[in-house]
């Protein structure tokens, strides 16, 4: 696993906007969520990630949310409103622009998306949201990294084969990954690059 990951390890290319740099703090904790998946995933659900924002502590954390133009308009209510600290890119971003916003963070909470992927092989804490339905359990779909953590039901469940919001995904418990995320912080494992 160390040749791939050195073979894999993916050097910054490109430019974040300045907009999205004032933003950068190096005392805090980078954390990008990527709420959706253009339906490529059984998805965590939008209320699970308000709450892990009020779960998560201002003076430790920047969000950042993620996503295409589209996924942002589908998801009013998260946007609306938002903390000083939580800023919202989604559809804000060129491809390139996002891979490098992910370079420069410190981590990112998503399903089973190629974001999510891009993280892990950059080498940042990827936390994935997975179901425990085949064929999209993490056995099959995990990112490969050094920092990778996920968060499934362990249950075999095929309730939401037929599409639809999948119950397994959705109990996973934002205090749960929240504890995670702060126990990060808390462990100096922040691994922000100098922009």
């Amino acid at each position: 696993m160390e040749k791939l990951y050195s073979l894999t390890g993916m050097e910054q290319k490109f430019e974040l906007p300045y907009w999205v740099k004032e933003h950068f703090n190096k005392e805090k904790f980078h954390l990008i969520l990527h709420p959706r998946s253009k339906g490529s995933s059984r998805e965590w659900g939008i209320s699970n990630f308000e709450k892990l924002i009020q779960l998560l502590p201002t003076e430790r954390f920047t969000i950042y949310i993620t996503g295409t133009k589209q996924e942002g308009e589908s998801m009013p209510g998260l946007l609306k409103d938002l903390p000083d600290h939580v800023i919202d890119l989604s559809g804000k971003l060129s491809l390139e622009e996002l891979i490098s916003l992910i370079q420069t963070c410190d981590g990112m909470v998503a399903c089973s998306t190629g974001p999510l992927h891009i993280c892990a092989v950059s080498g940042k804490h990827a936390i994935g949201l997975y179901p425990p339905m085949r064929p999209l359990h993490p056995g099959r779909w995990k990112p490969i990294g050094p920092e990778v953590k996920i968060f499934s039901i362990d249950k075999n469940c095929n309730d939401c084969r037929n599409g639809g919001n999948c119950p397994c995904i959705e109990n996973i418990r934002p205090n749960e990954v929240a504890e995670y995320l702060i126990g990060l912080t808390e462990e100096r494992k922040i691994q922000t690059i100098n922009i």
